[in-house]
């Protein structure tokens, strides 16, 4: 695995990432590791974001047909004469 040395870091800041990291229950470098993957990572997920937002709203408007189609079916057959 590849190392990374960081300098010039505040002392405000390293005192941010250990509290962040305490609350995580992480050590100061898996706190720090987990951050980096998270962000060189995140633009891979943004498409499929969009991709499933757009099925999603697809799926919403074939429902509401195929519901208008099944109600207007049932008042079809309601409406047929019965056989008594």
């Amino acid at each position: 695995m590849a190392e990374l040395k960081v300098r010039d870091l505040s002392e405000q800041d390293l005192a941010g990432i250990e509290s962040s990291a305490k609350r995580a229950h992480l050590s100061r470098e898996a706190y720090l590791r987990e951050l980096i993957h998270h962000d060189a990572t995140d633009h891979l997920l943004s498409g499929d974001v969009s991709d499933l937002r757009e099925l999603t709203r697809q799926m919403a408007i074939i429902i509401e047909q195929n519901t208008k189609a099944y109600l207007d079916f049932v008042d079809a057959v309601r409406r047929l004469p019965s056989e008594n």
